[in-house]
């Protein structure tokens, strides 16, 4: 951008402008700061106006050198500027020592001076279509300062992507990747898994991974460790995420994972769901699965998605056609976005339970309803639902959370920054 000479003004307040921008919801990690400490020094020095400065404008004391002359970039009245760009300034005769940046609200902008007086960066990136005073100060040989100030609006957004992410807060189960989901397709994915930030501790590694170009999953390389603590920045302001697409969503999560690494085992061919609770046995339930050939359950690993103390199942809602509809099923808990539950059975031939003998349903585990109260009562969100010895195909990685059905290497083939 073109700098010029900008005069030294007196500058005997910040010109307010009236606006707000609405965020989702999270720790608010925007430009609104406390007034302590919002305005940054190098070296000590009077501003503008202060006893023994030079105003700008105002006769020079001839026993001293002339004042700081100082140019900035943005400059005066600068529009378009890029949400993360730093301020920039150039000074004959001196040196910025203060810069002070407020918005259109007149709160003060948390940002760094760097120790050459060169340069100014923002903390947070600017809000998009914002409008900022700065006042920076300058200061020569002679300690004698000069203030200046300017004006500049921040770039729009031409296309607004608001992100969603899951968990946002509570406690999930060892089988929890994090996933956020964009309202408009990503192009360029490098630059959102930059500024996509996940912090566990204990520390772990893991990786993104893509499903298509509007959702993307966090996974460590295995089940995360009961106990764990987990912070999500969505540091999206200011990064370029492609096809003209921004956003102004600068925020963070924290989550825990359950002190409880809770797994149930449905083994179709003993048609027994067994639970481990930190690799402890503490329930073994009979129950009964997908009938064969026509309704095998999904093998793989699923996890807990939501839970609903009764719920209408439908076949109709899962393209089974007329095959069933049953009003008041007790102690459902979902754990593929396709339809399949653990769920209480009343309906069962009370002569001829088939549980723990024969599998009888349209593809979810089902068992008495007092069993499925207990697991109902124990499972929590992402807890871990294990589907093993069936005849039907692993369940998609992206049917619910089923990211670990992918080896290491398949997770991070569609990661664009493998980390």
């Amino acid at each position: 951008m073109r700098r010029r000479t900008i005069p030294a003004v007196l500058v005997a307040g910040a010109i307010l402008f009236t606006g707000a921008c609405g965020l989702l919801g999270g720790d608010d990690k925007g430009d609104k700061t406390s007034n302590a400490g919002s305005e940054s020094k190098v070296t000590p020095g009077a501003a503008g106006g202060a006893a023994g400065g030079t105003e700008s404008g105002k006769p020079q004391d001839p026993a001293k050198g002339a004042a700081p002359q100082v140019n900035t970039n943005p400059e005066d009245g600068a529009t378009g500027v890029d949400l993360a760009d730093p301020l920039t300034f150039a000074v004959d005769g001196g040196k910025v020592t203060a810069v002070k940046v407020v918005n259109a609200r007149g709160e003060s902008v948390d940002g760094t001076l760097a120790a050459d007086g060169k340069t100014w960066k923002p903390k947070v990136p600017f809000t998009p279509g914002g409008q900022y005073t700065v006042s920076t100060t300058a200061t020569n040989a002679d300690n004698q300062p000069t203030t200046v100030s300017t004006r500049f609006t921040t770039q729009t957004l031409g296309k607004e992507v608001t992100a969603s992410i899951f968990p946002d807060g509570g406690t999930v189960g060892v089988g929890q990747p994090v996933s956020v989901r964009f309202d408009r397709p990503i192009t360029n994915k490098a630059e959102a898994e930059k500024a996509m930030k996940v912090t566990a501790t204990p520390a772990v590694s893991g990786a993104w991974h893509w499903f298509g170009n509007t959702r993307v999953e966090w996974r460590p390389r295995e089940y995360w460790k009961a106990g764990t603590r987990v912070k999500v920045d969505l540091n999206l302001r200011g990064a370029d995420l492609g096809g003209g697409t921004g956003s102004k969503q600068y925020k963070s999560f924290n989550f825990a994972i359950s002190n409880i690494a809770r797994i149930s085992t449905v083994d179709v061919a003993a048609k027994t769901m067994t639970t481990t609770e930190n690799g402890r046995v503490v329930r073994t339930t009979k129950v009964t699965t997908g009938e064969s050939p026509k309704y095998d359950t999904w093998g793989g690993v699923m996890v807990v998605m939501e839970k609903y103390a009764q719920t209408r199942m439908n076949s109709a809602t899962v393209g089974l056609g007329k095959e069933y509809d049953i009003a008041d099923v007790p102690w459902a808990v979902r754990i593929t976005t396709s339809g399949t539950f653990v769920h209480g059975n009343y309906w069962y031939d009370k002569a001829n339970p088939p549980f723990g003998r024969v599998n009888t349903s349209h593809g979810c585990v089902s068992m008495t309803p007092d069993d499925a109260k207990w697991f109902y009562d124990h499972a929590d969100r992402g807890d871990v639902v294990k589907v093993i010895n069936t005849k039907e195909r692993t369940v998609a990685a992206d049917n619910g959370y089923g990211a670990w059905n992918l080896t290491w290497s398949q997770w991070l083939a569609t990661s664009a920054t493998k980390q």
